[in-house]
């Protein structure tokens, strides 16, 4: 099994209400079930990289808003950290 890790955030450009179309997604991403960490600018993930793939794809394809902004950043490596590796000496 191949792991990814990956930063999401998803930003409602045109909705009646922004906050409910970001907790749409969050849900959506919770349901993955991956690991995944929420933050105030965005959602950390990890896990197989084909369940990581086909959430980017539901959230491409989700209803939450008429128009939105997806960003997501790949941390690919074969020697990388973990996500909670990489925060750990802060917690």
């Amino acid at each position: 099994m191949t792991l990814l890790s990956a930063n999401i955030q998803f930003v409602p450009l045109h909705a009646e209400d922004p906050m409910k179309a970001v907790d749409e997604a969050i849900a959506l991403i919770q349901s993955a079930g991956i690991s995944h960490e929420v933050g105030a600018f965005g959602t950390s993930v990890e896990g197989n990289a084909d369940v990581v793939k086909d959430l980017i794809n539901n959230l491409l394809k989700s209803t939450f808003s008429k128009e939105f902004l997806l960003n997501v950043q790949y941390h690919v490596g074969v020697d990388k950290l973990s996500n909670e590796e990489k925060v750990a000496k802060f917690r």
